[in-house]
């Protein structure tokens, strides 16, 4: 698992053993009240961009800040 920060939001990046893209998670926790949706899109862009994820369509959660 990979920990880190992209334009403010808090990420982890969870990728399965298997390989296989669908298998892989992405958490934003999210320190406003919301995200918009082209600010997720541009979060996914960049992991993906960078190698972080293996696929633009990887799952993820919005999930409210990490305590």
């Amino acid at each position: 698992m990979q920990s880190l920060h992209i334009n403010g939001y808090k990420i982890k990046v969870c990728l399965c053993d298997d390989g296989y893209w669908k298998h892989d998670t992405v958490f934003i926790y999210n320190n406003s009240k919301c995200i918009a949706e082209k600010e997720i899109h541009v979060i996914m862009d960049y992991l993906y961009d960078e190698g972080f994820i293996r696929d633009r369509r990887t799952k993820y959660y919005v999930a409210e800040k990490e305590k």
